[in-house]
């Protein structure tokens, strides 16, 4: 991995990490669809991965797909910033690849073993960062200078 793309990623964890929560949207043209789920308590891994667990479904597992173009966004009332990413669910049914991935927690393994949840491992293809801070305003008189300047010059 290069050095710019390994930066970003950490810093897309940071952000992620800090946030803790999101939606989760699939995006799937299956008749049989995932609801959308709040998600927390997610985990990356060292690929960048991002690992989380949702309640069981009412219809069996096997009525879905086991991979599902996604979306999350994830959000956290009072912070100046969202991230927003796109990528391929997996739904994990054989718990081997998780229980083997030393980048998980013991915790996440453990919420993982519960028979009432269903693993997912998203795989990231494109995340955006988005700043949502305030803009600082100007008063009526720099916005009038400013709008008249523009017409003219």
């Amino acid at each position: 991995m290069t050095p710019a793309i390994n930066t970003e990623m950490e810093t897309l964890k940071t952000k992620i990490m800090e946030l803790q929560s999101a939606l989760l949207f699939t995006e799937s043209s299956s008749i049989v669809k995932l609801p959308t789920h709040v998600i927390s308590d997610v985990e990356l891994d060292n690929e960048g991965n991002i690992w989380f667990v949702i309640p069981k479904p009412a219809m069996h597992i096997e009525a879905y797909e086991k991979e599902i173009p996604a979306k999350l966004d994830f959000f956290k009332k009072g912070k100046d910033f969202f991230v927003k990413v796109r990528g391929i669910a997996f739904l994990q049914t054989d718990l081997t690849e998780a229980n083997t991935n030393e980048a998980l927690s013991a915790e996440m393994r453990q919420r993982m073993q519960d028979a009432e949840v269903i693993v997912v491992k998203v795989q990231v293809q494109v995340s955006e960062l988005v700043d949502n801070s305030p803009k600082p305003s100007q008063n009526w008189l720099q916005a009038s200078r400013s709008q008249l300047s523009s017409w003219f010059f």
